[in-house]
């Protein structure tokens, strides 16, 4: 394969680098001290006399399908439950046409901003839209942007005591089932992965303690991560607190096997 010398950087984030870089088969080959050329055949030469060469960003949180509905009118300046009150019913109405575009606007917007391996944490899977994951994918594909998705979850609606509805919840074994399918499916190891898949119950008031500790045996069988949010804002602690009978910390410190392998936004999991 051809290598690519990114030559004469205006600025460069790598020590004694000043003539650039050497890029072959994806990798970094080498670095080029300022005045100097690369010793290799083949180098395709790409003027970075107006360009800075940083390494890549990782974004470890993202929701790409609230692409659609960050000016939704009803949803603005409301705390988190008022917030989501206000969107669960657009976002049942999510079809695999609006997925897509919004992944790929998300997508977008990431990689022209430096981002090049990103996570998203969809949970939301209306009738119709039960191959959201595999969508997000061909997205990412198109795009060539390295990405962790995860299969996020929600199966505790508001006739469960929960605080979504029932339109866009999923039971435990469709949710398990569609989770080992995508990571037999698309998971790849390794450091020269471009997809992974992670699994991500959503949160305390809309995933069950059951769903958790069989999301957390799957991800130790298959070797995935795992996601979610937890004491997010006042609103979700009080909801622990008055259902569950503790803070919502004190939700995952009980499943342990859950810790073992989550990330939460500061932190990838490997």
């Amino acid at each position: 394969m051809t290598s690519v010398w990114l030559r004469n950087p205006l600025g460069i984030l790598a020590d004694n680098a000043g003539g650039g870089v050497v890029v072959r088969d994806g990798r970094v080959a080498a670095l080029i001290p300022a005045g100097g050329s690369p010793d290799l055949r083949d180098v395709q030469v790409f003027d970075a006399s107006n360009h800075v060469i940083i390494p890549g960003l990782i974004n470890t949180h993202h929701h790409f399908y609230q692409t659609l509905t960050r000016a939704n009118a009803a949803a603005m300046n409301q705390p988190l439950f008022g917030w989501l009150n206000a969107l669960y019913p657009v976002w049942a109405r999510l079809t695999p046409e609006a997925l897509d575009a919004a992944a790929t606007v998300a997508l977008s917007e990431l990689l022209l901003s430096g981002c090049t391996t990103t996570t998203d944490h969809h949970y939301v899977f209306p009738s119709g839209l039960e191959d959201a994951i595999d969508i997000e994918i061909a997205a990412a594909q198109r795009l060539g942007i390295r990405v962790t998705l995860t299969r996020g979850s929600m199966n505790r609606s508001q006739k469960d005591g929960g605080l979504p509805p029932d339109s866009i919840v999923q039971d435990e074994d469709t949710i398990l089932a569609d989770s080992d399918r995508l990571i037999a499916r698309y998971h790849e190891a390794g450091a020269d992965a471009k997809v992974q898949i992670a699994l991500a119950p959503c949160s305390p008031f809309s995933v069950t303690a059951s769903l958790m500790r069989s999301s957390a045996a799957l991800a130790e069988r298959t070797g995935v991560g795992l996601h979610t949010h937890l004491a997010e804002t006042e609103d979700e602690n009080r909801f622990c607190q008055e259902t569950l009978g503790y803070p919502g910390r004190r939700f995952i410190r009980r499943r342990r096997r859950f810790i073992a392998r989550w990330w939460r936004r500061r932190r990838l999991a490997r």
